[in-house]
């Protein structure tokens, strides 16, 4: 038996064949996550091939890659990345729904010539038609004339919001500005961070966790307004710290993106448009900006402004409470339990957080239910905005699920506390008036 081994090792040396090369020759240089991928038809999509592959001198290899059936898809390019590792990303170009299979070829420069060093073959791709609705198509299928029609009162609100804000309660929250930067921290710190905690140990995917992260780093929304008035908090104070998150919005939300992006190794597959992100923020702090400059130099404007705040936030927020609702339906399917969870308790957390840490500082009831109400109506759908910039169409709508669940389920806590407030109060001076009855 070792007389055989010594002969075969003498032939491989006589073939100029060395014992290294023989054991490299059984150890595959280039790897895949998998040999069968489902793609979507019309969709650009990513494939990584890792290496590990040393050339001899200066790195030289390449990637060819050959598809069977170009009806199906094409290859748009294919990248080199090197780093401590080489990895090759193939983009593909989906046409139509088949099936279709991929070659990949490792080359490299030896010796004046090219050298196949590898290769794989029958990477089987299966592309299928998307029948969920994206974003774009299910959650406004509103005709021009709708569409048009929200926009300004949009618009309209927001600038009403800025003429609420008188220059005196500004100078107060100026000089006590607690309630203010309670809110910042549980909006921008606190919340984003237990929202990746609590993705991490329910263990979502990166791209819903990111989804549900983006959404806990939210400013208040402008239903937070009517939620403290039928509430009885500060409304004055609501309005300011709606004004004032969206602002530190500006800085906090790209940071955040960014942040929370790479730790969870999003990096690669996500980008993040600031400019974009601050123009969509922008389009809220204009308007208020507006408002506040026509409240200084046209009282009578601002005084009719200031009339339509209650209706148009009511008329607004119901369209966004249908919407979530409608998404919420279509989103079912992909909907499951941890991720409903997690809907519940992002509202509920900033709720809790709000109302403790203000009652922790002795600030006066008015105001503990106003910094909670920030806290937990966030403005889900500038996550939304967030989400459908930085991703490719068919991750966005996986990550969407997040803001919109979020939005279901705080639009029904918030009614809910309504309800249960507006129903004790009702007891309580029936109550009295019972009382008041028994002593005449």
């Amino acid at each position: 038996m070792l007389s055989k081994i010594i002969i075969e090792l003498i032939v491989l040396q006589i073939l100029g064949i060395s014992l290294g090369e023989v054991r490299k020759s059984f150890v595959p240089f280039l790897s895949l996550d998998k040999t069968k991928f489902l793609l979507y038809m019309k969709t650009e999509e990513a494939i990584i091939v890792r290496s590990n592959y040393k050339s001899p001198g200066s790195d030289r290899s390449y990637l060819s890659v050959f598809l069977k059936d170009l009806e199906v898809a094409q290859v748009v390019n294919v990248t080199k990345m090197s780093s401590e590792v080489t990895n090759f990303k193939i983009n593909l170009l989906t046409k139509r729904a088949g099936e279709t299979s991929l070659t990949i070829q490792l080359w490299d420069f030896v010796g004046g010539q090219d050298k196949l060093i590898e290769e794989i073959k029958n990477i089987q791709i299966k592309v299928i038609f998307k029948k969920t609705e994206t974003l774009s198509q299910a959650s406004l299928h509103f005709d021009s004339f709708a569409l048009m029609l929200i926009l300004p009162m949009i618009f309209l609100n927001k600038c009403a919001f800025g003429c609420k804000i008188e220059v005196e309660t500004l100078q107060i929250v100026w000089k006590k500005p607690l309630p203010v930067l309670l809110g910042a921290a549980i909006q921008f710190f606190v919340m984003p961070f237990c929202g990746f905690i609590f993705t991490r140990v329910l263990v979502l995917s990166q791209t819903l966790s990111f989804g549900f992260i983006m959404t806990c780093t939210c400013p208040g929304g402008g239903g937070g307004y009517l939620f403290a008035l039928l509430l009885e908090g500060d409304v004055t104070l609501a309005i300011v710290m709606t004004c004032a998150s969206t602002l530190l919005a500006l800085i906090m939300m790209p940071l955040n993106s960014y942040i929370y992006s790479r730790i969870l190794g999003l990096n690669g597959s996500l980008h993040i448009p600031i400019s974009k992100i601050i123009t969509t923020l922008l389009f809220i702090v204009i308007p208020i900006s507006i408002g506040v400059i026509i409240k200084r130099k046209v009282p009578k404007w601002a005084n009719y402004l200031e009339k339509i705040i209650k209706p148009f936030s009511f008329v607004l927020m119901s369209t966004g409470i249908y919407l979530s609702f409608r998404m919420g339906l279509i989103f079912t399917k992909t909907m499951n339990l941890e991720v409903l969870f997690m809907g519940l308790l992002v509202p509920a957390l900033g709720l809790l957080f709000g109302y403790s840490f203000s009652k922790m500082f002795m600030l006066p009831l008015p105001v503990c239910k106003t910094v909670a109400i920030e806290g937990g109506a966030l403005n889900s759908f500038l996550a939304l905005a967030i989400i459908q910039l930085s991703f490719p169409q068919h991750k966005a709508d996986l990550a969407t699920v997040a803001p919109f669940t979020v939005a279901m389920c705080s639009g029904c806590e918030m009614l809910f506390m309504i309800l249960l407030y507006k129903t004790k109060k009702i007891i309580f001076l029936y109550v009295e008036d019972a009382k008041l009855k028994s002593l005449v």
